[in-house]
């Protein structure tokens, strides 16, 4: 993440105007749009949170999974409106990403990402073993009567996205950040600084934790329905990990990039070729390797280099010549000369 990122009041100037788009026009198709992309900001924001302290996460889907049930079951056992029902959401996404931090340990790199693919797998099993609570294979369905307008969840799902983006952006300014950017490169190193690797790890996973539930408590208000299945689907780990690396990862609008362009290129293969799923997968699928193997620091580090270049060129661009000086005519006064 860059501390000086320029681009951030853009985004914020965005996601601004996609509220207010959200809020008048009440297009069903554009605000349904707006809403995915922005649910995905939120997840793919705390993957990247993590990704930056050198935690790659498998199982972010448990986060997401624990978040959407805490806001259903909540909600329908206490009769909870919507904002109410995501306090629990979020509480229950920091508990378990403490949870996560006290139980791997010192565990780093695939064995850290493992555990977390572990935890997901764990979970859904779990999940599905108490049907009385969970609904098991039936779901869950939330109370009609619980359901605010679609407008609300609109508007609340791009604010949940401006938040988290916004959290990211002031913990970039921060003591955290370097801190987590060091135990990226070498935590040994960063622990003879002074570092605590434990105190840091604990901090990230909390936080991100707590944003991916929260994202997943909003998305559960959303669909109204909910199973185990759909909670803890490795769906929503992929594309957590996809929308970082296509947009840009360690970078702070590198999440936001890729999940616009996640969406858009979904949606645009679904129209192009509407049933035939098959044709839409295949070129997803090229489009995202094409990108991994000629963009590894995503769309944002090719438009960092393209500017790069223009200000090189700008500086080694020739200056044009001093136009001469108009020498006097002949007999002209002296007191009129230049």
């Amino acid at each position: 993440m860059s501390v000086r990122d320029l681009t951030t009041p853009a985004f914020f100037v965005g996601a601004a105007a996609a509220l207010l788009v959200s809020v008048t026009l009440a297009s069903p198709q554009v605000n349904d749009w707006v809403f995915r992309c922005c649910t995905l900001v939120m997840l793919a924001t705390s993957w990247n949170l993590m990704a930056n302290a050198g935690l790659i996460s498998l199982g972010h889907s448990a986060f997401w999974g624990v978040g959407s049930f805490a806001a259903v079951l909540t909600a329908n056992g206490f009769g909870l409106p919507f904002l109410p029902a995501l306090v629990p959401a979020f509480l229950i996404g920091v508990a378990l990403g403490a949870f996560l931090a006290f139980a791997t340990g010192r565990l780093r790199g695939i064995f850290f990402a493992i555990s977390t693919l572990a935890l997901s797998e764990g979970l859904r099993i779990t999940a599905f073993m108490v049907p009385e609570v969970t609904g098991g294979a039936v779901g869950v369905f939330l109370k009609q009567e619980l359901r605010p307008s679609q407008q609300v969840l609109y508007s609340l799902g791009v604010l949940g996205a401006v938040g988290s983006v916004a959290l990211a952006w002031w913990l970039s300014r921060t003591r955290f950040h370097y801190a987590c950017r060091a135990m990226r490169n070498n935590e040994a190193a960063a622990q003879m600084l002074g570092i605590n690797p434990m105190r840091y790890r604990l901090g990230v996973l909390m936080v991100s934790g707590g944003m991916a539930s929260l994202a997943g408590g909003i998305n559960a208000w959303y669909g109204g329905y909910l199973d185990p299945g759909m909670a803890f689907t490795l769906h929503f780990t992929i594309l957590s990990q996809i929308a970082p690396i296509l947009g840009g990862i360690h970078t702070l609008v590198g999440p936001v990039i890729g999940s616009v362009g996640i969406i858009f290129l979904s949606e645009g293969t679904r129209i192009a070729f509407g049933a035939n799923e098959g044709y839409s997968q295949l070129i997803f699928g090229v489009v995202l390797v094409v990108g991994i193997l000629f963009m590894p620091h995503g769309i944002y580090g090719v438009w960092q280099r393209v500017r790069q270049r223009a200000a090189r060129h700008r500086e080694h661009a020739p200056s044009p010549a001093p136009t001469p000086a108009r020498r006097p005519a002949e007999g002209t006064p002296k007191e009129m000369r230049p």
